[in-house]
C-alpha cells in the first residue's frame, strides 16, 4: 500500500508566513507523527532569505531591500542569501525513515532525482552535481547561494537552476529549495554591500554566468501552477506515494504556525 502524503499549494505568502508554515509542519511530524508533506509556494513580496547563521547586515543593504520593496526573512536552514522572485519554492517535510531513510546526502539525492526528472520532462537537459563545492567556493562566504552548487544540486550547463537546503530535527527533516522560474539571481548584486561599482558589476556578471531560470530554457513559458502540477506528478511517481485529496495543516500545526509567525517577522 502506498504511503499517503499531504500536498499543500500555498500560493503566494508573506516571507514570515512561509517560514513559519514550514517549521510548523516539521514540528507536527516530530511531536504528533503528522503525515509527511510536499508544500509549494511563492513569495509576496519578492524576498531575500538568509541562512540560519548569517549576519544579515554583513550580507545585504537593508535600505536597498526597502527601496525595491522586497521582504526579508531568516530561514531555519543553513546556506547563504537567496532572492526569491517569481519562483516555485518547494518544501519536503518528512520523517527520516521510510522513503527518506539514510544520511542527509542520501535524502538530498533522492529529492534531487525528482527535481531532475521534472526538468527533463519539460525539455531541460539538466544534470545533478556529483561532487562537493571546492574549498575556495565554500570559503567565499560573501557570495550569494546561487554562485556555487553543493553535491546533488541541479544545474544546466554549469548554471544553477535549483538551490536547496536541509535541516534535521529529531526524527524529521525539512528540505526546501528555490526553483528559478522567471528570474536568475542577477538582482542580488544590487542588494549586496560592495566596495565599488566595479565589484558590483563583477558579482552581477558572476550571477548571470552561474544561474538561469526555467522559462529562459523552454519555448512555451510555464506558470507557477503548470510547473507545480508536473513536480507533484514526479514526486508521486518517483517516491511511490499518493497525495491526500485535501492537504492542509493539522489543528496542532495551525496553532504552531500562528505562534511561529512572530518569530520570523523581522521587518
Amino acid at each position: 500500500m502506498k504511503e499517503t502524503w499531504r500536498f499543500i499549494n500555498s500560493g503566494r505568502l508573506k516571507p514570515y508566513e512561509n517560514m513559519a508554515m514550514d517549521e510548523a509542519i516539521l514540528f507536527g511530524i516530530i511531536n504528533k507523527n503528522d503525515p509527511p508533506a510536499l508544500r509549494v509556494y511563492d513569495w509576496d513580496p519578492p524576498t531575500v532569505s538568509f541562512g540560519y547563521h548569517q549576519k544579515i547586515k554583513e550580507h545585504i543593504l537593508l535600505d536597498k531591500v526597502k527601496e525595491y520593496g522586497f521582504g526579508l526573512v531568516r530561514r531555519p536552514t543553513g546556506g547563504r542569501a537567496v532572492l526569491h522572485y517569481d519562483e516555485v519554492t518547494y518544501a519536503v517535510i518528512s520523517r527520516t525513515d521510510g522513503i527518506l531513510a539514510g544520511s542527509v546526502l542520501e535524502s538530498y539525492q533522492k529529492i534531487g532525482k525528482v527535481l531532475l526528472a521534472t526538468l527533463h520532462e519539460i525539455g531541460i537537459d539538466a544534470t545533478m552535481k556529483d561532487s562537493m563545492p571546492s574549498d575556495k567556493e565554500q570559503k567565499t562566504w560573501v557570495n550569494p547561494c546561487f554562485t556555487s552548487a553543493s553535491k546533488y544540486e541541479i544545474n544546466y550547463k554549469g548554471k544553477k537552476i535549483i538551490g536547496s537546503a536541509q535541516i534535521r530535527k529529531g526524527s524529521a527533516l525539512l528540505q526546501h529549495g528555490s526553483i528559478l522560474l522567471n528570474h536568475n539571481q542577477e538582482l542580488m548584486a544590487e542588494l549586496m554591500p560592495t566596495k565599488s561599482n566595479k565589484e558590483k558589476e563583477t558579482i552581477k556578471k558572476l550571477l548571470f554566468r552561474k544561474t538561469i531560470a526555467v522559462n529562459d530554457l523552454i519555448e512555451n513559458s510555464l506558470s507557477f501552477n503548470d510547473f507545480v502540477n508536473i513536480l507533484k506528478k514526479n514526486f508521486q511517481k518517483h517516491f511511490g506515494i499518493c497525495f491526500s485529496e485535501n492537504g492542509d495543516l493539522t489543528i496542532y500545526e495551525r496553532q504552531l504556525y500562528e505562534g511561529f509567525k512572530n518569530k520570523y517577522n523581522i521587518n
